[in-house]
């Protein structure tokens, strides 16, 4: 990916990526990756979190709220910084975030062994050129005995989604296997798509200890019309996680299945648990 793919993609979608995940499964999926977070990462109150391409501080105003910690956001987007701003400037919570403008592959203003925690969601990952320079970086700026949780595209949900729902060349396919490397649609510049192996192996390369990948979710996966935003038609899964039984149920079922590491390849999405040695 160029530097010109990666500005002309974030430059409409840093605008509209909040209304994005108003889809009940992205609501849905959002629920998930907090239950995970809530259970693996023992933040604790005070502490300071640092958010890995945080974009529009979505994430961060939710983390500094629900853990009552201080969160740096690190964003390469020079236009996700500004809506990351403008967002932290209108919330109530908004003192307890700061915003850097940085490249994870390299990013000397992030001070070593400052954070107590971290997280990166959905396709950070997969944006990058160099993702064992990034993990390098994350495992650097750790504090010892510190843990992460790091999210990507998937390589399994990348081949299923072209096969049976997108649509596919042989060519594409051939890349997809070959290179890792997804085309989602012709304004999406290519992203890197990882397996639950390639998540541990980059994680154990930068001296993390690796307890975990999950997928993310794991058997509910969105429909074409949850990619449709602005939404004027739900898919049937989106349909269905509107009813809060259904939605509490399915969280649950998720939840269950999280803890079997041979399914982590079905998900959606890709989350990598990672912790510093306490003896780095």
């Amino acid at each position: 990916m160029t530097d010109d793919q990666f500005e002309e993609f974030f430059e409409p979608y840093a605008g509209n990526v909040q209304g994005f995940y108003e889809a009940p499964f992205w609501t849905f999926s959002d629920a998930l990756v907090r239950a995970l977070m809530d259970k693996h990462l023992g933040i604790q109150s005070g502490q300071h979190i640092l958010d890995a391409g945080g974009g529009t501080a979505r994430w961060a105003l939710w983390a500094a709220e629900h853990f009552d910690v201080d969160v740096t956001v690190a964003d390469k987007s020079e236009k996700m910084v500004e809506e990351a701003l403008k967002n932290v400037a209108e919330s109530p919570f908004g003192k307890r975030v700061t915003v850097v403008h940085c490249d994870l592959e390299d990013a000397p203003m992030l001070a070593d062994e400052s954070f107590d925690a971290a997280i990166s969601t959905y396709g950070v990952l997969s944006f990058l050129d160099q993702p064992r320079a990034a993990f390098d970086t994350l495992a650097r700026v750790l504090k010892p005995g510190a843990q992460g949780m790091f999210m990507s595209h998937s390589l399994t949900n990348a081949i299923h989604s072209k096969l049976s729902r997108d649509g596919v060349t042989p060519e594409e396919l051939e890349t997809l296997q070959n290179e890792s490397i997804v085309r989602w649609a012709p304004h999406v510049p290519p992203l890197r798509v990882f397996s639950a192996a390639d998540l541990q192996d980059l994680g154990e390369q930068a001296g993390f200890e690796v307890p975990r990948v999950y997928g993310v979710p794991l058997f509910t996966y969105p429909g074409p019309e949850d990619f449709g935003y602005p939404y004027d038609k739900l898919s049937l899964v989106s349909h269905s996680l509107k009813d809060q039984k259904f939605f509490d149920a399915a969280l649950a079922a998720e939840l269950k299945a999280s803890e079997r590491p041979e399914w982590a390849d079905r998900g959606v999405n890709l989350m990598v648990h990672v912790r510093k040695p306490s003896n780095a």
